[in-house]
């Protein structure tokens, strides 16, 4: 057991309540006053650390108005866990002093929720003034620190024609890995469905230049999609997530726990579209709140998966999250061979995987391709070195 779950994520949702009020919230009808009491915390995260779960994630609601997250994050730390991440609005960021402690708890990913980049849009979604402020002061507090940062961009009426410019103006402020979510209609959403929701075939276009984006800035794999059906990824459908395992278990304040793979399929629904698509095996369908509202409308069977070529990388190309922490280990060490580097890369909390060589090969060959490393083989063993002093590449981290 131990062994099988070491690459999944055990999730701890520790409230429900939030200091935002965001019109697009999947869990507005949630208790608002449920909290999960600290004791409970705390015996999850060390039977989950027991049973071999080697990533620790903490939601909520905002987790982080939470008096105790410090303690939180600290006791996952001192338990083992290396890759320790919270998802949030961002708000409580802000304070430098308080970024700070998040990292020397053990803080090693963020991420961030932000709906767009311009100010007035977001902080009438999430229904605080000033709110997209806060959070972009806090994304720098932490771009700082050198924590790995990431992003959910919630697709809405109000964003989804300017998915590239979002993403562009987040890749400038040091993010580089994106999750696209399609909303589900529940709560709020489901609300607010008739001002915000947008249908999947308008999306389409909108996701496909996404994507080009995100090729052409020379990261073609840290770009993915939640809730959109891969039949609206036409050629890029490995990008959307639920084709493979989610491999995370998710704890809720009241102790229940949810296997996301063996409850994948709730609320899933298939149609006529399904019966011939290449995928129909593998993909679980659309919401079916979604098609409560949208219906089948442009749902078209794929054929073959993978069809569309990338568009190559060009203009100004920036690192993924491995490929950051590798510089920074030929920083300390050059001519690193990959054994070195997987040592080293403990005392670093930027990369997402460095479990294995084959995470530093894949960085290296594409550091190598741009420029900024350069490789030896000596004695069969293969060793890297920075290509340009560090002064210059560290505009790029």
């Amino acid at each position: 057991m131990k062994q099988e779950a070491s690459g999944k994520c055990y999730e701890l949702i520790l409230n429900y309540n939030c200091n935002a009020r965001c019109g697009f919230c999947s869990q507005g009808d949630f208790d608002k006053s449920l909290n999960a009491p600290f004791d409970a915390i705390a015996r999850n995260i060390y039977s989950a650390y027991k049973n071999g779960y080697r990533r620790l994630g903490f939601t909520g609601g905002e987790p982080l108005i939470r008096p105790d997250i410090l303690k939180a994050i600290a006791l996952g730390k001192s338990v083992g866990f290396r890759f320790i991440r919270v998802q949030t609005n961002g708000i409580k960021l802000a304070d430098p002093a308080f970024c700070r402690a998040l990292v020397k708890a053990g803080l090693t990913f963020c991420k961030f929720s932000f709906t767009t980049d311009k100010a007035a849009d977001h902080d009438a979604l999430v229904g605080v003034p000033g709110a997209l402020k806060k959070a972009l002061a806090g994304l720098e507090n932490l771009r700082k620190l050198k924590v790995r940062l990431g992003t959910n961009i919630l697709v809405n009426r109000l964003n989804y024609k300017r998915l590239p410019e979002i993403i562009k103006f987040y890749l400038g402020r040091g993010i580089t890995n994106f999750v696209i979510i399609y909303p589900v209609y529940n709560g709020a959403m489901a609300d607010n469905a008739k001002k915000l929701g947008v249908s999947l075939p308008e999306c389409e276009p909108c996701f496909e230049e996404a994507v080009r984006t995100m090729e052409a800035a020379g990261l073609p794999r840290e770009i993915l999609f939640l809730n959109a059906p891969p039949c609206f990824l036409k050629g890029r459908e490995k990008l959307a997530i639920g084709l493979d395992h989610f491999n995370t278990l998710v704890t809720d304040p009241l102790g229940g726990r949810t296997d996301l793979d063996a409850n994948a399929d709730a609320a899933k629904v298939k149609g006529k579209p399904c019966r011939t698509c290449a995928l129909n095996k593998k993909c679980r369908g659309a919401d079916e709140h979604y098609i409560a509202n949208f219906g089948w409308a442009g749902f078209k069977p794929v054929k073959k998966t993978g069809a569309v070529k990338k568009a190559p990388a060009s203009g100004r190309v920036y690192l993924s999250d491995n490929e950051k922490c590798l510089v920074e280990i030929l920083r300390l060490k050059a001519g690193a061979s990959t054994k070195e580097v997987l040592a080293l890369s403990r005392n670093i909390v930027l990369c997402r995987d460095c479990s294995d060589g084959n995470a530093v090969l894949t960085s290296a060959a594409s550091l190598i391709s741009k420029g900024m490393v350069k490789s030896s083989f000596e004695s069969g063993i293969y060793r890297w070195s920075l290509a340009k002093p560090y002064a210059e590449l560290k505009k790029w981290l």
